[in-house]
């Protein structure tokens, strides 16, 4: 028999971490890079029974969203051992077909020693017998302490941050590169602003700018409108009033669909593949306001299944972004032979903690950074402090620098990708001029923002050395 192998990937609050179950004649092998460890190798006889549990999780219909990684439901495996067999077996689930198959493969496997699927998590703890002696209630007490203390460090940490020995040169640091990203950009702009468009099935190899149509073999209907898109994004807000009746809004949720991986462009002369890795995406974003606007019926009935009916009492706002198949794409980038295209390295420096920012990931090399005995209080402290800050922003965006696989072309077929740093790199829905004249505004607010942020670290600074 010929291993059975399922891959998926579990939002935890450190990260999106990688795992796998495989069930084989001699053992059920589970794999994870989670940073606690987890992998188990577990051989058939040594496993006494087995079973699925299930519990609620946080939110649900009507609720804003929490993090990504606190699901509606949580499912886990559970399998208790044979004496000397080792410690029992309880890992997460997947959600989807995936789970489905896994759950059919071992209730197969287990016979008889298969309880069922979806218990409560208590009953299924109790009929297999595990117990958690390591997680009693001293060393939960003691970890609600520690979190509690790492919160006041953590406090008195950001006050000392503002200490201009420590906030000068970070504000240096960070307007410097504000500046430059932004001077960049503006330079890029203008080169693009020079490169004419050309026919895609003769334009010479190199930077080009091209025009014409998106196409994608894959499409999915947007949350608002319904239009078939291989990519898309919503965000939706509610009003609130104080006592003097100003309004703030709040984001209550989110979701996107579609992957950001390959598009095609097509201008009548040829489709040449656009791989999104690293472009700066603009696109158009449409809004509707609860008080004013009528919503598409697909939008309602999206609002509605999220517990958020449109034209209730509240006041709403939602907006949608994405990239439709059949839109018109102005595309300004790289134009090589897929035989040339390799990945960009590594980000260095501070571009680096920019991308550990943007990806999430630099919970998971925080974590794995600390002594080991530390480890679960600063993962618990990472994970409170995300559901106080992210409430209502849920879902994790889909970004093109994530979708870092190559695209499977042959080698001498050509495709548009970023190129060498510095150059540009640009993918739209807008007419050209009006792509190119938001890319100089968000340079420039880019150049204002850095600008500001020395003019006021210079003043923090002098204010000190005048006392």
């Amino acid at each position: 028999m010929n291993p059975q192998r399922w891959s998926f990937v579990v939002p935890t609050a450190l990260g999106r971490t990688q795992s796998s179950y495989e069930i084989a004649d001699a053992a059920l092998r589970f794999e994870s890079d989670d940073v606690f460890g987890g992998s188990a190798t577990l051989r058939w006889d040594s496993i006494r029974q087995g079973a699925t549990a299930a519990m609620p999780g946080l939110g649900g219909p009507g609720a804003p969203d929490f993090p990504d990684w606190v699901p509606d439901k949580v499912e886990w495996l559970l399998l208790s051992r044979t004496p000397g067999a080792g410690e029992p077996f309880m890992r997460m689930l997947p959600q989807g077909g995936d789970r489905d198959a896994i759950v059919a493969a071992l209730q197969a496997r287990l016979g008889a020693r298969w309880l069922g699927a979806r218990l409560p998590l208590k009953d299924a703890q109790a009929q297999l017998g595990i117990t958690s002696p390591a997680w009693g209630t001293l060393k939960v007490a003691g970890i609600v302490v520690a979190v509690l203390a790492m919160l006041v460090l953590l406090i008195v940490l950001m006050g000392l941050l503002l200490h201009p020995v420590i906030s000068v040169p970070v504000g240096v640091t960070l307007a410097v590169w504000l500046i430059r990203r932004g001077l960049a950009g503006l330079r890029q702009a203008d080169v693009a602003q020079a490169t004419a468009s050309a026919p895609a099935g003769s334009a010479a190899l190199g930077l080009v700018a091209l025009k014409g149509r998106a196409v994608t073999q894959a499409t999915t209907p947007s949350g608002i409108t319904g239009r078939p898109c291989a990519w898309w994004d919503v965000t939706l807000y509610a009003c609130s009033e104080d006592s003097n009746r100003n309004e703030t809004w709040q984001q209550l949720a989110s979701r996107c669909g579609g992957t950001i991986g390959v598009i095609e462009l097509d201008d009548g002369s040829a489709r040449t593949p656009v791989w999104l890795h690293g472009a700066d995406l603009m696109l158009q974003t449409r809004s509707w306001d609860s008080q004013t606007d009528a919503l598409p019926a697909h939008g309602v009935a999206f609002l509605e299944s999220l517990g958020f009916p449109w034209g209730a009492q509240r006041r709403l706002r939602v907006s949608e972004t994405g990239l439709q198949a059949g839109a018109a794409l102005y595309v300004i980038g790289t134009l090589v032979e897929r035989r040339h295209v390799a990945l960009p390295p590594a980000p260095q420096g501070l571009a680096r903690i920019v991308a550990l920012l943007r990806s999430g990931q630099w919970r998971r090399e925080l974590v794995a950074a600390v002594p080991a005995p530390a480890r679960v209080v600063v993962a618990v402290l990472i994970g409170y402090v995300d559901m106080m800050v992210r409430l209502g922003h849920g879902q994790d965006r889909v970004r093109p620098e994530c979708e870092a696989t190559i695209p499977d072309l042959a080698p001498s077929a050509r495709l548009v990708w970023q190129g060498r740093a510095g150059d540009p790199f640009i993918v739209s829905d807008r007419p050209e001029q009006e792509a190119l004249a938001w890319w100089r505004n968000r340079s420039k607010w880019l150049v204002g923002i850095g600008a500001g942020v020395l003019a006021f670290t210079v003043y923090a600074l002098s204010g000190y050395l005048w006392q």
